[in-house]
């Protein structure tokens, strides 16, 4: 019964940032530019959603729910890592096709770069989830020592 709690709220929380991210994309895909800061921004704001999705869903293995907490972090934040990695060119694949350019706001190259550049994403989400990880069990100690 909580479990299923559990799913409608973080389903729920998921389909909001979907929304939000939906909005920021349509918005920034109608402007001329070809930063790549920004769509790397977006690709991370839905790759947070995409990710929750995935941990709610009913084929989500339970053996994962059991490690401490700051483990699960580290794998979210490589999960998600990975996850952005994959939607940034995605994004810039969308926007060079809405736009039809003869010259692309983002060529194939930058696109391969981004795609490279996934296993250091992934480290880099693992460690910024691990120490989040840490926080959450700090002040999750501090609160039961009140």
């Amino acid at each position: 019964m909580e479990r299923e709690a559990q799913f409608k709220r973080g389903s729920k929380r998921a389909r909001h940032l979907m929304v939000i991210g939906g909005i920021a994309v349509l918005l920034w895909s109608g402007m001329e530019d070809n930063d790549a800061r920004l769509v790397t921004m977006l690709g991370a704001l839905l790759a947070a959603p995409i990710f929750m999705l995935l941990v709610n869903s009913r084929y989500y293995p339970t053996r994962l729910q059991s490690p401490s907490l700051a483990k699960r972090a580290a794998l979210a934040g490589a999960l998600i890592g990975m996850l952005a990695s994959l939607a940034t060119p995605l994004l810039m694949l969308f926007k060079n096709l809405r736009h039809a350019h003869v010259f692309p706001d983002y060529p194939a190259g930058m696109m391969l770069a981004t795609l490279e550049r996934m296993p250091v994403w992934a480290v880099a989400g693992g460690f910024a989830g691990f120490g989040f990880g840490i926080l959450l069990k700090l002040r999750r100690d501090w609160r039961r020592a009140r």
